[in-house]
């Protein structure tokens, strides 16, 4: 009877009173998607060589912070705070564990193909023990900050380069662009050289046929002149010519008897 009494009772925030919680089939309780997402990220294969179970199989590790942040938390927690994310974990009773600079968890409830354990994970109450851990894990905060800021710098030093890089190009540019203008006035100087230089051509050639033309013309007055002479003598010979013969034919016929 008694565990049958245990097998009902359940906390408050299995039933409703937490929106994001998530039913899983065939249990009577519901997981908060919180717990949900996260088992289904570690237990994702294609997210191995970022996050993946450890060998035995009870703790999980996050390899790559970096594309932790930049990929898997943004697709399943709308943000990007490897902070917020441990901090959730500390609130469901997750453990750090292994080195220092390994980033490792553990829960009794979250293991390799246990899903069905999921359920029993219980958010701990804002109680003053409950403060007292949260103080006592200040140490693991820093860590995480400290991780953030180092990832940040490394951002920062990746965007300096970066801006290095864009003012060389800037600079190239700039050179190509005066090397660009100087070849222009170049070019515009030659051209205007050779547009004098057939103005000059063809201002010669209007003057060569001007005095061609004068020349053509007192040749074609001379011909004329001497053409119309010649016409006119020859006229007066024949004249002449024939006014003889008509007075020698008349002086022939008078002296006939």
């Amino acid at each position: 009877m008694n565990e049958v009494d245990q097998s009902q009772e359940s906390p408050s925030w299995q039933y409703g009173s937490n929106p994001q919680a998530i039913r899983i089939e065939n249990e009577g309780t519901q997981v908060p998607a919180f717990l949900n997402k996260t088992y289904e990220i570690v237990d994702n294969p294609a997210n191995n060589h970022i996050i993946a179970w450890s060998d035995s199989g009870v703790t999980f590790i996050v390899y790559d912070t970096g594309a932790f942040c930049s990929h898997i938390l943004p697709a399943h927690f709308k943000h990007n705070n490897l902070a917020s994310f441990v901090r959730q974990l500390n609130i469901y009773g997750f453990q750090k564990v292994g080195s220092k600079n390994l980033w490792e968890f553990r829960h009794d409830k979250f293991r390799r193909d246990e899903r069905h354990q999921l359920p029993f994970i219980k958010r701990k109450s804002p109680t003053r023990k409950s403060w007292m851990t949260e103080n006592s894990n200040d140490e693991q905060r820093s860590e995480v900050i400290l991780t953030e800021l180092i990832q940040l710098k490394q951002r920062q030093e990746l965007l300096e380069m970066n801006l290095v890089q864009v003012m060389n190009t800037n600079d190239t540019l700039w050179n190509d662009l005066i090397a660009c203008k100087q070849q222009q006035r170049e070019i515009q100087d030659n051209l205007q050289k050779v547009l004098y230089f057939l103005m000059s051509v063809h201002q010669a050639d209007d003057q060569k046929n001007s005095q061609l033309s004068g020349v053509l013309d007192m040749t074609h007055g001379q011909n004329m002149s001497g053409s119309l002479s010649s016409l006119g003598s020859g006229s007066n010979s024949g004249l002449n010519d024939s006014l003889s013969h008509h007075h020698l034919s008349s002086h022939h016929l008078g002296s006939q008897p």
